[in-house]
């Protein structure tokens, strides 16, 4: 069986759901887990999930209860062939030095550091705390400018871009996280003043130091379950 022909078996619309690892089709159709084709919300049938499973929970034993019903065919020539082991290679690297999960640590945490600093400068109107709350947030969009981007790409590679609701939480909010800082730090820079009044832009700039705080806690807990899903649904 090709990949395309793979792609064809995603459990909808009375499809039945297989899924492909080291070479093995298996029928998952009739397993509870993978219910109109979709797994835990992220995983969907008609894929290969050999470099996923390296990111999952639990072992290839998983798959002892499934009828193997094919094999995956290597449509690829020579030439094709050293591209995909290139591919692979390369996969392995970013798999190996995990660049997303290091990346997304720091913006993280600075977006927090900004919103405790911003409650300590509205409580004590100090130009100091006004200061460091400003860097600590640029930082933090900047730094998550590249978090969102390591992100997207371990999303191609672990998941296959799948649109399951989790992918969709995330993707969405980084966005929303990114545009939103980049609209308070264009208020800052073109009044750092503006801190200290009562205006619309400063009320929509302090404002915005909170709400990016609370996305990325529910960015941090949506990527979470990526790693560590619900016993009740393993």
């Amino acid at each position: 069986m090709t990949l395309e022909k793979l792609k064809q078996y995603n459990g909808n619309n009375g499809q039945k759901a297989y899924v492909a690892y080291k070479g093995k089709v298996y029928d998952v159709t009739k397993s509870p887990l993978w219910e109109n084709g979709m797994h835990q919300g992220m995983h969907e049938a008609g894929i290969d999930l050999t470099d996923a499973m390296a990111n999952a929970p639990h072992g290839e034993n998983v798959f002892d209860g499934f009828d193997i019903v094919d094999t995956l065919d290597d449509e690829a020539d020579d030439e094709d062939g050293e591209k995909d082991k290139n591919k692979i290679d390369w996969i392995k690297w970013y798999r190996k030095y995990h660049p997303h999960p290091m990346l997304v640590h720091f913006p993280i945490a600075l977006h927090l550091f900004a919103v405790g600093l911003n409650i300590i400068f509205l409580s004590k109107q100090e130009s100091s705390f006004a200061t460091a709350v400003f860097y600590s947030f640029f930082l933090a969009i900047i730094m998550g400018f590249f978090a969102m981007l390591s992100g997207i790409l371990s999303w191609k590679i672990n998941y296959q871009m799948a649109f399951t609701q989790i992918f969709i939480i995330k993707l969405s909010l980084s966005i929303l996280t990114f545009l939103l800082g980049i609209f308070g730090i264009v208020i800052y820079l073109n009044n750092p003043n503006v801190v200290y009044l009562s205006t619309l832009p400063s009320i929509v700039y302090h404002g915005i130091i909170f709400i990016t705080g609370i996305s990325v806690i529910i960015l941090a807990h949506n990527g979470g379950k990526l790693t560590w899903p619900d016993k009740e649904s393993s």
